[in-house]
């Protein structure tokens, strides 16, 4: 149980850490509504044909990918189809502030959403 806490509070962390570039992530991991879970390509294709928000906001995938893996896998995947918006962030590469995961990991996000989101904190 010692172990399951760590990890909950190493995710709030983090979560908490990119609150000025993802404002919304923190209060919607705290309402429970980022699910964590292990990478397989097929569950990645599979959620994304299936997609809808009403469980979660955002499904975390726990992976062993290089910082290039990564990169190709989430820009296919973003060209590939227009319902989910996918992100990554490997430890080993940070584009500013050092906020970056303990591990590799790949974010799928409603694209919509993240679009309306995006436009009311920019003010347009």
């Amino acid at each position: 149980m010692e172990k399951r806490k760590e990890v909950e509070d190493n995710w709030l962390t983090y979560f908490h850490s990119i609150k000025n570039v993802c404002p919304w992530s923190y209060e919607s991991y705290k309402k429970g509504r980022i699910y964590i879970t292990k990478f397989t390509e097929t569950k990645v294709i599979g959620t994304e044909q299936n997609w809808n928000m009403d469980n979660y906001d955002a499904v975390v995938y726990l992976t062993n990918m290089s910082v290039d893996e990564l990169d190709k896998f989430v820009e296919y995947r973003n060209n590939e189809q227009n319902s989910c918006e996918y992100l990554w962030s490997h430890p080993k590469f940070t584009k500013g502030g050092h906020r970056q995961t303990s591990q590799p990991i790949v974010i799928q996000q409603d694209r919509a959403f993240l679009t309306e989101l995006r436009e009311k904190q920019s003010g347009s």
